[in-house]
């Protein structure tokens, strides 16, 4: 008998630039910060997640002491927000050793294994990104 084919498709890993990012990214980061989301693109594409060098974590894991920290729960649940570590301005290896962190994040959404970039942000304190920028970005996934 021959071999039967899928019909099935893989889904790959993708990215995808929120209209606010893609804005910052064509006008104002610097070459040293467009060369650590390059290297984040370039390895999300071709591994999603595994094995990146510094933390990736949900957004909606607020610190106690947030005052606002419920509200941030929820949006971040929402839009299942994300965010990840690119070693900006320079990485730093914690006491556990199991990834690197920065000072500053890249804020996502993740639909499967598509996210869209929606805005770079200091880490500690944590601001979520805006609800127009949220809201502009969610109708293309």
């Amino acid at each position: 008998m021959g071999e039967e084919k899928s019909n099935q498709q893989v889904e790959q890993y993708s990215i995808a630039f929120g209209l606010t990012f893609n804005k910052y990214y064509a006008e104002s980061y610097s070459e040293n910060t467009l060369d650590l989301i390059d290297d984040f693109i370039d390895h999300y594409e071709a591994n999603g997640f595994k094995d990146w060098i510094g933390k990736v974590a949900q957004s909606n894991r607020v610190p106690e002491n947030y005052e606002n920290r419920d509200d941030l729960i929820k949006k971040a649940n929402k839009y299942n927000l994300w965010h990840v570590h690119i070693g900006d301005p320079r990485w730093e290896t914690p006491a556990h050793g199991k990834f690197k962190t920065s000072e500053w994040v890249l804020h996502l959404r993740r639909v499967g294994k598509k996210i869209v970039l929606l805005e770079l942000g200091w880490h500690n304190p944590m601001y979520l990104p805006k609800d127009k920028i949220l809201k502009e970005d969610f109708i293309d996934v």
